[in-house]
């Protein structure tokens, strides 16, 4: 007969649990927990940054304001164009908008007024080198209160790829 030691059955079984919380919050982030919105008309492709809606309860409120996502460097590193961008809504982090920063590493998306958090998910060896920035989930977000007024969301980021001196 054999016997199982549950001390090494437990390890992977709380690393199976721990990988799928992690696929509820990566869905949670990307929008994927929630329905999408029907696609516009067009074909959806744009000659400026991409952006696809997805539904929520924020689309009922208000006027649509422009939020406007840009991003500077400092340093070289892996290439910056075609990062994620979201915008959550604020306080339940629900998805209101996903996107990708376009070859001018700019992103721009009409919203419904309301406040949110402004994420980008760039490569790695990225960092914010603003203050008022955070970290949610691995991606690098901001606050923005679109309330009134459209917005500009600025992230400033720094290559931490060690460079290798001659």
């Amino acid at each position: 007969m054999v016997t199982l030691d549950r001390r090494r059955l437990a390890a992977p079984l709380f690393a199976q649990a721990a990988a799928f919380v992690a696929v509820l919050v990566i869905g949670g982030f990307t929008g994927h927990s929630s329905p999408k919105a029907a696609p516009s008309s067009g074909s959806g492709q744009t000659a400026g940054p991409t952006a696809t809606a997805s539904a929520s309860s924020a689309s009922s409120k208000g006027a649509a304001l422009k939020l406007t996502v840009r991003v500077t460097k400092d340093g070289e590193g892996l290439p910056l164009p075609g990062s994620p961008v979201t915008v959550l809504q604020d306080g339940t982090l629900a998805s209101v908008m996903t996107g990708t920063l376009n070859s001018a590493l700019e992103f721009a998306a009409n919203v419904p007024a309301g406040q949110y958090q402004v994420c980008i998910n760039p490569p790695i060896g990225w960092d914010s080198r603003i203050r008022t920035t955070h970290v949610l989930a691995g991606w690098i977000c901001s606050p923005a209160d679109l309330r009134t007024s459209p917005q500009l969301v600025t992230f400033r980021l720094t290559s931490q790829v060690p460079q290798v001196s001659p």
